[in-house]
C-alpha cells in the first residue's frame, strides 16, 4: 500500500488525537503513528488492519433485495388465513455465514440493526444473532430469483411463498 504524504500527515494527526482521547491505549496508537510517520510500508498493513474491505454497491443492493423478499415472506405469510403446509420457522430470516459470507453478514446486521431498518426481521429477539453458520447466499439468489419473478411481490398468497421456499 502506498499513502502519500498528505494522507500519512493526515493519519498521524488522527493518531495524535486518539492518543491523547484514550490513554489506555496510548501506547497502541504511538505505535501505529510512527510507523506512518517514518513511511515504515510493512506495518501499514497492520495500521490498516481493523478496516474491512469495501463492499460493492451491488452486493450491498443484493442483500437489501434479500431483505425485501423476507420482509415480503414475513407479512405475507402473517396475512394467510390458512398457513397449512408453511412451518413459520421456514419464513425466518436466518441471516448469512459469518465465516464465509462475512460481508453479507455485516451488512446485513449494521441495516437491521445499527439503520434500525427490517426491524420484522429480528423476530422480537432483543439481540439477534444473523450468523447462519451455514452458507446461505446460493439458496439467497435462487430463492430470489423466483420471488422477482412475481409481478406483486410483496404480496404473496401461500403458493408463491412456498414456490419460493422450495429454493
Amino acid at each position: 500500500m502506498n499513502l502519500t504524504k498528505v494522507e500519512r500527515l493526515l493519519i498521524v494527526n488522527q493518531f495524535k488525537i486518539l492518543e491523547n482521547l484514550y490513554p489506555d491505549e496510548a501506547k497502541y496508537y504511538a505505535q501505529q503513528r510512527k510507523a506512518v510517520e517514518y513511511g515504515y510500508t510493512l506495518h501499514y498493513d497492520v495500521v490498516f488492519d481493523a478496516l474491512y474491505n469495501e463492499m460493492s454497491q451491488s452486493d450491498c443492493q443484493e442483500v437489501l433485495d434479500i431483505l425485501s423478499m423476507y420482509r415480503a415472506l414475513t407479512f405475507s405469510y402473517q396475512a394467510l388465513s390458512n398457513k397449512k403446509g408453511i412451518e413459520e420457522d421456514n419464513i425466518r430470516f436466518e441471516g448469512f455465514d459469518g465465516n464465509e459470507e462475512t460481508s453479507q453478514y455485516l451488512y446485513a446486521k449494521y441495516f437491521i440493526l445499527d439503520l434500525e431498518r427490517f426491524d420484522e426481521l429480528t423476530y422480537g429477539e432483543k439481540h439477534p444473532e444473523f450468523n447462519s453458520h451455514a452458507p446461505k447466499l446460493r439458496r439467497y439468489r435462487e430463492m430470489l430469483a423466483v420471488w422477482r419473478s412475481y409481478t406483486d411481490n410483496h404480496n404473496l398468497n401461500k403458493e408463491q411463498i412456498i414456490n419460493i421456499l422450495r429454493m
